[in-house]
């Protein structure tokens, strides 16, 4: 399926004689993960860019048929000027870069996949087995690409440092975040003054969240009226949760499955008194993003806590989130017994939150950065010989 984006209205770049016409290509299994939302969107408010979108809604294996599909209907005359291959894209990579061959290439790297084998242990001693292969395979991708995007400029060093890419192929543009509408409060869900602090945690339960240091912090806090929310992560994931709750003595918390994602936008974050944006798992990666969970919570103008990175993201303690030095449960502890206490300055922390996302992660950033860097590729390209 094939589906053609109205330009907004927003004079991020200078409009051309022509609209540049941008085809985004997506063959992801979770087709609107925030990630692949938020670059549509961005683009969509691109002044002089039409965007194009061949992407699959399916999220089996025919995925690839439905996106291969799209694309050779999408390059038919008038052909894009530019392509973008979003997250994750490894595994069409190459056959897309043949039928986009002679037209400049995007690739959404976000985060490496080698790095998630021999750095988080992601599939265990096979993982780390397979990481060097895999690593030669994404570095082949990386170099081919024209331009790679990326979350953070941590993740931009790391590339440069693994890869040996050059900086300045490399662009990091948040992650984005479903947003409310200006008219909205999403954040205005008070709850009667005896309930317990709520406290939610949403995601797959990686290594790099650190879900062992969230319920090491849990386990000292069973002195205080604090309800744990998780949500998501696998069957084993899960079955990981409930042993460690046990072992740990946890019992005020609650588990479910995968929710909606408007479910998760318009009840389950407002309702918190308190997200739990991480990272907190202190592995190579957590120390190099900024969570997609923290910009949601933030967007929706939620006290959050953070996992604290080398990087000037403009995060400030007790005034625009709840900042913690990852690995370090007593921290977290102390931050949400903290949280108990003041549960009255929190809605003015999540309302200062907001105010930053809004100014640095949100949808409008990625369009004020990625937009006049795909001008620039672009005049690049007709510039070469």
């Amino acid at each position: 399926m094939i589906d053609h984006a109205e330009s907004g209205t927003d004079p991020t770049i200078t409009t051309n004689k022509r609209a540049l016409r941008v085809a985004y290509v997506l063959a992801y299994r979770a087709p609107n993960y925030i990630r692949s939302l938020s670059l549509q969107r961005a683009l969509g408010n691109c002044s002089g860019i039409e965007l194009l979108l061949a992407r699959n809604h399916s999220s089996g294996v025919a995925r690839y048929f439905e996106t291969w599909r799209a694309l050779r209907q999408l390059r038919k005359t008038p052909a894009p000027d530019i392509y973008i291959l979003g997250f994750r894209g490894h595994e069409m990579f190459w056959p897309v870069r043949w039928l986009t061959r002679g037209k400049p290439l995007v690739f959404d790297a976000l985060m490496s996949p080698s790095a998630a084998l021999r750095e988080e242990n992601k599939a265990g001693f096979l993982g780390r087995l397979l990481a060097p292969l895999l690593h030669r395979f994404e570095r082949g991708i990386l170099r081919r690409a024209d331009l790679v995007l990326t979350d953070t400029q941590q993740h931009v060093a790391f590339y440069v440092r693994q890869f040996g890419l050059p900086q300045d192929k490399l662009l990091a543009v948040p992650v984005g975040a479903v947003e409310a509408n200006a008219s909205a409060d999403l954040a205005a869900t008070p709850a009667a003054a005896d309930a317990p602090l709520s406290v939610l945690f949403y995601g797959s339960m990686l290594p790099l969240h650190g879900i062992d240091v969230i319920i090491a912090a849990a386990a000292k806090l069973a002195d205080l009226p604090i309800r744990f929310d998780f949500v998501g992560g696998s069957a084993r994931q899960a079955q990981r949760l409930h042993r460690l709750c046990a072992t740990r003595g946890v019992t005020h918390y609650a588990h479910r499955r995968w929710v909606p994602l408007d479910e998760l936008v318009g009840a389950e974050i407002p309702r918190a008194d308190v997200c739990l944006g991480g990272p907190f798992g202190g592995t190579p990666q957590a120390r190099r993003v900024v969570t997609g969970k923290t910009s949601q919570s933030l967007a929706l103008g939620k006290a959050t806590v953070i996992g604290a990175i080398d990087e000037a993201s403009g995060f400030i303690d007790k005034d625009n989130c709840l900042l913690v030095p990852q690995a370090d449960a007593a921290a977290l502890a102390s931050t949400l017994r903290w949280c108990a206490a003041h549960r009255d300055a929190l809605p003015a922390i999540g309302q200062r939150g907001q105010m930053l996302y809004r100014q640095r992660l949100s949808v409008q950033t990625i369009t004020q950065q990625l937009c006049p860097a795909l001008q620039r590729l672009l005049a690049a390209h007709k510039a070469q010989p």
